[in-house]
């Protein structure tokens, strides 16, 4: 995984990082708490890393 942290600032662009499968190849950090509907939305595969700005770390 690339060292660099992609900013995700709204719900939109947060599906978009992940629509074009940049989880797989970047961190993720959402300026937005943990959504639990959002996140259950997509299936991520394997090798993402995606934190919450209320400390929520979603990963494997």
């Amino acid at each position: 995984m690339n060292k660099k942290t992609l900013i995700a600032d709204t719900h939109d662009i947060f599906e978009a990082f992940i629509i074009n499968g940049l989880h797989h190849n970047y961190c993720i950090y959402c300026q937005f708490p943990f959504n639990d509907h959002l996140v259950n939305q997509h299936n991520y595969g394997e090798h993402f890393d995606i934190e919450f700005n209320d400390g929520y770390r979603y990963h494997q």
